[in-house]
């Protein structure tokens, strides 16, 4: 599959952004400002043009399992409580559960065409110089592109990064100097203050950062295996179900009966693979609506409704862009559309809608009515199935495809 990797990786790095500024308060940007100081230690070190174009890519990526990791970390009500380092708490700060995090990051970011040459980077971005850190490796056991990762990583969520001036670039260099061999290995913190001057920091810095960013990521059309895209595109569904309390499996659950129901129709695996991805995609867009609004307990104003509908909107605008997902942007965006036209975000009617946007929209209310949410029980099938063909029948929606997801669904149930 032919796709612009940038635009992809400025998706994800806005996904991360969400996870790491509401739930870890780190200050927004960490990966992008992470990938710009990574670029310039990559390079300092020599590595070839092609390795530091990987190497700042895997810096947009290196939080990628982030989501992932929370979601297991908060649904285990006996784990620790989750850390971020900081200045003040360097010393004797044990990371919890990093190594799943890494490792699973390490997973995702192994599905791209440039892993090769960057093995470990996302993997050791938690291990330490001295060995006390996710998995346990010492500088000498690991790879200097996960050093890199990892020193770039510490000191943006030490000393955030996203202000800069002239004392706190004075005291990162007195504490790198201090953690020699004890959080960084002497090679990386000499490259380190050698290299990452006031004025790159300054450049990685608000407003700067996503300019400087995109300066040394141009964008590039590589082929990634559907597939991957689609493994990669489950970053997106976990981060945006777990936005919001109320809709706990809700994307995951359309990405999976999307590509049960392309298997239903006899399509490729490709077809059931983008099928996937945009319904792991398809609201995408909440990541841009206040919490505040989605998790409301009462009736929404107008102005909030409205609100919530930009949603779709909000994929549109976030997916339109990233050459070689043109089909999947469509299907993702389109489904609050109805066939009468009285639908959202375009008000598209029957004329407009192929089957696949229809398929889309049948499922986001199938899986809504289906779902359990703090505010209801999930309805069975035939409830679910009786309540869509009334919709049907008043011109909202397709009716052979409701059949098709009565008999696809109730086949499921059965088995």
């Amino acid at each position: 599959m032919l796709i612009n990797i940038t635009g992809f990786l400025n998706v994800v790095s806005l996904a991360s952004d969400y996870v790491e500024a509401d739930l870890l308060s780190i200050e927004q940007n960490h990966v992008k400002r992470v990938a710009i100081i990574v670029n310039r230690l990559a390079a300092a070190a020599g590595m070839d043009e092609d390795t530091v174009y990987a190497m700042t890519q895997a810096g947009v990526l290196h939080d990628c399992a982030l989501a992932e990791y929370i979601h297991d970390e908060l649904s285990d009500e006996t784990a620790e409580p989750l850390l971020v380092v900081s200045a003040e708490c360097i010393d004797g700060h044990r990371e919890v559960n990093m190594a799943d995090h890494c490792i699973a990051g390490e997973r995702m970011v192994s599905k791209l065409p440039f892993y090769d040459i960057i093995r470990g980077a996302v993997l050791h971005h938690h291990d330490r110089a001295n060995g006390s850190g996710a998995l346990g490796k010492t500088a000498a056991e690991t790879p200097l592109c996960g050093q890199l990762m990892h020193i770039a990583d510490r000191v943006d969520a030490a000393f955030d990064l996203s202000r800069m001036d002239r004392q706190k670039h004075a005291d990162i260099v007195t504490w790198l100097r201090s953690q020699s061999d004890i959080m960084f290995s002497e090679e990386c913190c000499r490259l380190f203050i050698d290299n990452v001057d006031y004025e790159l920091l300054c450049s990685a810095a608000e407003p700067h950062c996503v300019a400087t960013l995109d300066e040394l990521l141009p964008d590039r059309i590589v082929d990634i295996p559907t597939a991957a895209i689609r493994e990669l595109s489950t970053i997106f569904a976990d981060i945006t179900d777990y936005k919001s309390r109320f809709t706990s499996r809700h994307s995951i659950g359309i990405a999976e009966k999307a590509a049960r129901m392309g298997a239903y129709y006899g399509y490729s695996a490709e077809m059931r693979d983008k099928l996937y991805i945009a319904g792991a995609l398809h609201d995408i867009g909440k990541l841009l609506i206040s919490n505040d609004i989605l998790e409301k307990p009462g009736r929404l104003t107008d102005d909030e409704y409205q609100e919530i509908t930009n949603h779709a909107i909000g994929t549109w605008m976030l997916l339109k862009d990233i050459e070689g997902l043109d089909e999947i942007c469509r299907w993702a965006s389109l489904h609050h559309e109805k066939l009468d036209g009285s639908g959202y975000p375009f008000g598209y009617s029957s004329k407009d809608l192929g089957k696949e946007e229809r398929l889309l929209a049948c499922l986001d209310i199938y899986q809504a009515l289906t779902e359990d949410r703090p505010y209801k029980n999930a309805m069975p099938h035939d409830n679910a199935v009786a309540l869509m063909r009334g919709m049907g029948k008043r011109g909202k929606l397709d009716e052979d495809i409701i059949d098709d997801i009565a008999d696809c669904f109730a086949i499921a149930e059965q088995s």
